[in-house]
């Protein structure tokens, strides 16, 4: 108990960093659901077959407001009597006139250590940035440029052709990630090969910053059995600018989950779960802006998630020369 509390309090410190939000990757309310999305070393923590799904509409009412769809698939595997977990990951944002897209294949390493788990993980894949030419609104007639107007001037050198641009680059990520009952811990860095990529002319590059995640949670068991506390937290940062996110679930009968998150200088979150015998899991938040800069509908977001315990075994099976 007093090792949860103080590692806890730890991330408690990181509210000394900066609050603003300003990153290439999505932001995921369910961040304690779905470790995985920034951390490879949390490939199959819970030693299960899992298929996850989310999508995230953020601030509903925003002409061409991001759009994000991350999709996940992961299992464990022994090998010579060592524990290994591999995935894969596609995740696609739209916002405005640019669409992220990125594919990356996860493996993790788990050892044991204290109580639990700790997994020791890389992704491998790449990403891509997309421009809709062919959406950027001209003023003036036909595809002509006026000069004097509040947005475009005849001197741009960005020549608009009506094709798209696309630029892409190779991506890579490690992290490490610990879990037992009560806790869950992890550390990771996105995009380490952080480049400016050209998209084929000088004017135009997709920068893509390094991104380190601080993540934990632990779970405080009432004396009511049936409930239990969940907080957790995650910090992200390039150390140019950062954003930090406080949560608090209360969970009934392991089946149940509601709880709020802040998100600092952005929103009030709250969230709803459910997990059912079958193994699927399901998920909706919605989140509140608090920024003056903000004013839309809020965000929405649901995921749905659903595990089993894979079975490879050949025990049932049987050879006959009748079965052809």
């Amino acid at each position: 108990m007093k090792k949860g509390r103080l590692i806890f309090f730890f991330f408690l410190l990181m509210l000394e960093f900066n609050k603003v939000s300003a990153q290439f990757d999505a932001q995921y309310s369910h961040y304690m659901e779905v470790p995985e999305t920034n951390n490879p070393g949390a490939v199959s923590a819970n030693e299960k077959l899992n298929l996850f799904g989310l999508y995230r509409l953020q601030w509903a009412g925003f002409s061409d407001a991001p759009k994000d769809v991350f999709c996940s698939v992961n299992m464990p595997l022994s090998i010579s009597g060592t524990k290994h977990g591999v995935g894969l990951v596609f995740s696609n944002e739209n916002i405005g006139l640019f669409k992220n897209q990125s594919v990356l294949l996860q493996y993790s390493y788990k050892m044991k250590l204290w109580r639990g788990v700790l997994g020791l993980g890389l992704n491998l894949g790449a990403l891509s940035q997309t421009f809709d030419n062919a959406g950027v609104d001209f003023t003036g007639n036909g595809n002509a440029l006026v000069d004097g107007d509040d947005y475009h001037d005849s001197d741009d050198a960005y020549s608009y052709s009506g094709a798209d641009d696309n630029a892409w680059a190779f991506d890579a990520g490690v992290g490490c990630f610990y879990s037992d009952d009560d806790l869950f811990a992890g550390l990771s860095v996105s995009h380490l090969n952080s480049k400016s990529t050209n998209y084929g002319i000088d004017s135009a590059l997709m920068y893509v910053p390094r991104i380190f995640y601080l993540t934990g949670g632990y779970n405080i068991r009432l004396s009511n059995p049936f409930f239990t506390l969940k907080p957790s937290t995650q910090m992200r940062t390039d150390f140019k600018s950062s954003q930090i996110e406080l949560s608090c679930l209360v969970e009934y009968d392991k089946k149940l989950r509601g709880g709020l998150s802040y998100r600092f200088g952005d929103a009030i979150v709250f969230m709803l779960g459910i997990d059912l015998s079958s193994g699927l899991s399901l998920g909706y938040s919605y989140d509140l802006p608090v920024s003056g800069m903000i004013v839309s509908g809020g965000s929405h977001e649901i995921y749905m998630r659903y595990s089993f315990i894979p079975e490879f075994s050949k025990k049932n099976k049987y050879k006959s020369d009748r079965i052809l």
